[in-house]
């Protein structure tokens, strides 16, 4: 049976190493943990010194109020997870360029970190966090050459972020479905496919 799996939901093609702000999107049958029907925006990647990246896509069940002291969210904030690394910290992908100070450009339009002071004034003053800032517990990390080895067995796909309301906006299995749905004919079958394959 994995043998068959194999062959219908993986697509053997060589995958190029990923730059930062390019996405990885998790092959059908990948079902480990928050890694099922992933899609993950690399933040860094080196084959020398490793890689890091978010899971854009998987919720955590927590919002920002319950794991953040002294922040007055005035809505319910929903925070995802980031990775298996350091899952006690909180990171956090933004739209707001010069407004959170110290943040670094992952791609034009999309920044990762910055001044936390500012992110919870932001927060707090009532602005708007939707599609404008997204926030994590933990991240995935890849030590050297672990991440090459992944993708020459077929685990994952790697393409271009095309748009950041992409991974800024939806969430789940639906923001996994988009980013398949651009991969093109030759990935269209990975469309019927259930959170766990094995139902289908």
């Amino acid at each position: 049976m994995e043998d068959i799996l194999g062959d219908i939901f993986s697509v053997k093609i060589k995958q190029p190493d990923p730059k930062a702000g390019d996405l990885l999107v998790a092959v059908p049958f990948l079902d480990d943990g928050c890694f099922c029907h992933a899609v993950v925006c690399m933040i860094e990647h080196s084959e020398d010194g490793g890689s890091m990246g978010l899971v854009t896509n998987r919720l955590s069940g927590y919002t920002l109020d319950e794991l953040v002291e002294n922040i007055d969210t005035g809505e319910e904030i929903p925070v995802f997870i980031g990775g298996p690394v350091h899952n006690d910290r909180l990171y956090y992908l933004h739209t707001l360029g010069a407004l959170i100070p110290d943040s670094v450009e992952v791609v034009p339009g999309l920044y990762v970190g910055g001044d936390f002071e500012a992110v919870k004034d932001y927060v707090s003053s009532g602005c708007k966090v939707d599609g404008c800032i997204r926030f994590f517990v933990g991240y995935s990390g890849w030590s050297s050459g672990q991440l090459r080895k992944e993708l020459n067995g077929h685990d994952w796909v790697v393409t271009n972020l095309v748009s950041v309301d992409d991974i800024m906006c939806k969430q789940e299995d639906a923001a996994w479905r988009t980013q398949v749905s651009m991969l093109g004919e030759r990935y269209r079958l990975w469309l019927n496919c259930p959170v766990n394959v094995r139902l289908n």
